[in-house]
This record gives C-alpha cells, structure tokens and sequence, in this order.
C-alpha cells in the first residue's frame, strides 16, 4: 500500500486476550506460565497453552445469543464491546477488516463430527453458519450497524497486518470515514494436537523468553482478538496514530531463512515512504515466539536494522503475554498503541537498551511468516 499521505488515527481499542480484557490489565500483565489445555470430549493433551476468559461475555452480549456464536465471533463482539464503538460507528460508512490466520476452525470441525456421527442427518445448522470464512467479521457488521464495506483476510501470520493495510487505504482514499480493523484466532483442539503431532509446542510449561538466549525449539499456543478503531480524524481519548504498514513476500526455504538486509530494506524501506528515520525509531516490536529458530531470524534482522540506524535500537516482543497464534500481531499492534498513548513499556516488556523511564514515541512492529511474507507497521505518539 502506498504510505504517502495524512495519520491515520487510533481511536479506540477493544482487547480479549490471555493477558486479561482490559488494557489496563495488558499493561500491568506480566509473563505467566501457560496452563494445561483441556477440551471437554477430547482426547487429553499434553500440550500447555494461552487461552481467554470469555466469562463476561454472557453478560455483554446475552445468553442466548453466545449459544448461537461460535468463539471466533465471541472474541471478535466481547473485544469490540470493550472497544466502545461510538454512536456514529453505525453512520453508515464505517467498514470492517477482519485477519484470521485459521478462521472458525472449532465450527467447521464441529459441523463435520456431527455430520459423519449423524449420518448427514439432522445436523446442527449453527454450525455450518458459524463456519464460513466472513462468519466473525458479519457478525460484527450486524451487531454494531455497520454498513460499509466488510472484509475478511487470511494470510497466515501477517493475515491482520494485510487487513490493517486494507484498512489504511480505504480511510486514505475516502472509501470509509471509520474503520473497525480485528484480529482474531481461536485456540482450536485440532489445531493444538496437530502441533503436538508436528512438535510446534514446548514439552515444558513455563514462562515463554522470547528473543532469549538458551531458548530451546517450539513455543506455547495461544488466541485472542483485538479490536481497533481507525480514522483521518483525531477525537478526544485518541491513543495514538498509523503512519504505514506494508506487507511483502521474501525469498525464504524449509528453515525460514532470510538474508537479514532484505528484511532491513523491507522497514527501511516503510520508514522512508513515512518520512521516519531509522535512528528515530524508540522501540521494535517483533512477533518473536521463544522458538529459537525464529527468534534467530528476528534477532539477525534486528542487528541489521540497528547498523542503519548507526545505534541500538530496543528490541522486544509480546507474545509471552498472549502465546503464539496466527494474528497475535493485532495483540502486538494493539499493545503498541497503549505503550504510546501511556508513553511508558509495558510491565510484560523488556527491551533491552531502552534506558528506565524513558518515554516511547515511535513503535515499528514487525512480523514474519514462515510461509514467506514479512509486515511491519510503524505507530507514533500524537
């Protein structure tokens, strides 16, 4: 997407998260030990991971109508009510851009079970109404009036950047006057016994260290949704403001290899269509998940970007608060957004080489896919 052109605003942010449902409580969280996870009428796991309290959305959002939702919608609703969408939200020209890496995985995989152990008879349609790949980002136009345009992108590990990019270009080229931008993904069962099966998780259950040295191979799962409300207009409780976000495919192989200069040009390359400086920037958040295979590709890249700037540049992540899913990066963007606003690093963050104290006015977040595409999203201060 071209970056030429005026701030857009983050207005509002709505988050759901393992690290608690409010941003104070993202704010204050500090790393925690995943938990055993367990889902009724399955086989036992041995695998640990994040998941999110949903208990208040029955409060929120009704009783009867969570036993028509599956979770993806429960997360993407409880985190924009705890966004507060305003009146004008429902105007008419609002849109609405959805990233989820895998969708409503626990609805189709449901629909199928039922559909084989009742002999494709008399199967649950809730399901397969759950299942299909816009049922969250409808579900949030239908609940909050929204009537402008609607999308929902699946890209793997970059599918809530490729979203926020959409997003960026619709308030800039006057398609929408206010954009409600999700990221969300569901901790799934299959989802985790296939990781178990493939060895993507850790086999001890302890604090995720991302971009730690001694750090061993896997990581822990995880899920959550953040809701953000964009616009061209800076209202009152604003928090901070998108200069760019681009996304873009890298050379790469099985290992995930790639040449840290090319990643150095890919933000350097953000940077300049934003009139930002390499030396300017205060903190690089990265999708780092404790796995010391892709640690290693965002340290090389870190390095790299830090020669460019002639200085170190503070270097942390975020997914020990929230494990890993395929759009933690709206966790990440969203987190960002308060760290600006509050000016302070968040209790859960350590990066070294930003001195105590210091204040944070420039945030470059930047995530990589192993399936061979980088994002990255540069947030400023107001």
């Amino acid at each position: 997407m071209d970056n030429k052109g005026a701030a857009i605003y983050i207005n509002k942010v709505g988050l759901v998260s393992p690290a608690g449902n409010s941003p104070e409580q993202a704010l204050a969280a500090v790393p925690a030990a995943p938990l055993p996870l367990e889902f009724p009428g399955q086989k036992a796991l041995k695998t640990a991971g994040f998941r999110c309290d949903l208990a208040e959305a029955k409060v929120l959002l009704g009783p009867m109508k969570i036993r028509r939702l599956g979770r993806l919608q429960t997360l993407c609703l409880l985190a924009a009510k705890k966004a507060g969408l305003p009146p004008e939200a429902a105007a008419g020209d609002t849109g609405v851009y959805l990233g989820t890496g895998l969708g409503s995985l626990n609805e189709t995989t449901a629909f199928i079970e039922n559909m084989v152990l009742n002999g494709e008879e008399l199967v649950k349609p809730a399901n397969f109404i759950n299942s299909v790949h816009n049922a969250a980002a409808s579900s949030l136009a239908l609940e909050f009036s929204l009537k402008g345009e609607n999308l929902t992108v699946a890209h793997r590990e970059v599918s809530f950047d490729a979203a926020l990019g959409h997003a960026v270009s619709a308030l800039r080229n006057g398609r929408a006057a206010r954009a409600v931008v999700c990221g969300a993904d569901e901790l799934n069962y299959y989802h985790a016994l296939a990781g178990e099966a493939k060895g993507s998780w850790k086999t001890a259950a302890e604090p995720l260290r991302p971009l730690a040295s001694g750090n061993s191979r896997g990581t822990y799962p995880g899920e959550g949704a953040a809701v953000c409300l964009l616009s061209a207009v800076n209202t009152e409780g604003t928090l901070a403001c998108v200069l760019g976000a681009r996304t873009a495919r890298y050379r790469h192989d099985a290992h995930s290899y790639m040449d840290p200069a090319a990643a150095a040009d890919f933000l350097c390359g953000l940077l300049d269509s934003c009139g930002v400086k390499p030396s300017e920037i205060d903190l690089l958040l990265s999708g780092a998940n404790g796995d010391s295979a892709l640690d290693a590709v965002y340290l090389r890249a870190a390095e790299e970007f830090g020669r460019r700037a002639d200085r170190l540049i503070p270097h942390t992540g975020y997914k020990q608060l929230c494990g890993d899913y395929k759009t933690a990066s709206a966790f990440g963007f969203a987190l960002g957004a308060l760290a600006l606003n509050s000016g302070a690093l968040p209790a859960g963050l350590c990066a070294p080489g930003l001195p105590p104290g210091a204040r944070i006015r420039t945030v470059l977040s930047y995530t990589v896919s192993r399936s061979g595409a980088h994002s990255a999203c540069l947030l400023k201060s107001l």
